[in-house]
C-alpha cells in the first residue's frame, strides 16, 4: 500500500477561446508557455485533501488561442505507510504529479476540438518542481 493513495479526480473548467487578432501568416513559431497552478485544500484531520490543479494561457497575439482548464483530485494519506514524510510533501509533489497527465489529456482533447488548429501537447516535465520553484502551489487547511 502506499502513503498517498489517488481517489478519483473530476473536471471542474473548460474554457477555450480562437484568438480572432492571431496573424498565423506573420507567426511561424508560435511558443505557448501556459500558467500551471494547485490549490491544495487538507481537510479530515491531515487524512483527506482536495487538490485544483489549473492550466491557462492568457490570449494575446502571439497564441492562436486561449484556454483555461482545471480538475479537482481527491487524496488520502495513510501515515503507517508514510514513512515519516509528511502529508503536504506528498502532496505537493507526488498528487500534483499524478493529476498532471489528466490535465494534459484534457487540454490536448479541448484544444484540438477547434478543428481550426493542432492540438496543444502540454510537455511532459516535472511540474512539481516547476510550480514549487514559481511558488504556485498554495496550501490550506
Amino acid at each position: 500500500m502506499a502513503a498517498i493513495n489517488f481517489i478519483n479526480y473530476v473536471v471542474d473548467t473548460m474554457f477555450y477561446k480562437t484568438n480572432p487578432k492571431f496573424d498565423i501568416d506573420g507567426n511561424k513559431d508560435i511558443v505557448i508557455e501556459e500558467d500551471v497552478d494547485a490549490q491544495i485544500n487538507i481537510i479530515d484531520e491531515q487524512e483527506t485533501a482536495i487538490i485544483t490543479l489549473r492550466a491557462k494561457l492568457e490570449e494575446n497575439e502571439n497564441v492562436p488561442f486561449s484556454f483555461e482548464v482545471s480538475i479537482v483530485g481527491y487524496f488520502e494519506f495513510d501515515e503507517k505507510e508514510s514513512d515519516g514524510i509528511e502529508f503536504r510533501e506528498f502532496l505537493r509533489t507526488n498528487a500534483v504529479a499524478i493529476l498532471f497527465p489528466y490535465l494534459r489529456s484534457i487540454v490536448s482533447d479541448l484544444t484540438g476540438k477547434s478543428n481550426r488548429f493542432p492540438n496543444y501537447n502540454m510537455p511532459v516535465r516535472n511540474i512539481a518542481r516547476e510550480m514549487a520553484e514559481k511558488n504556485n502551489i498554495k496550501i490550506t487547511e
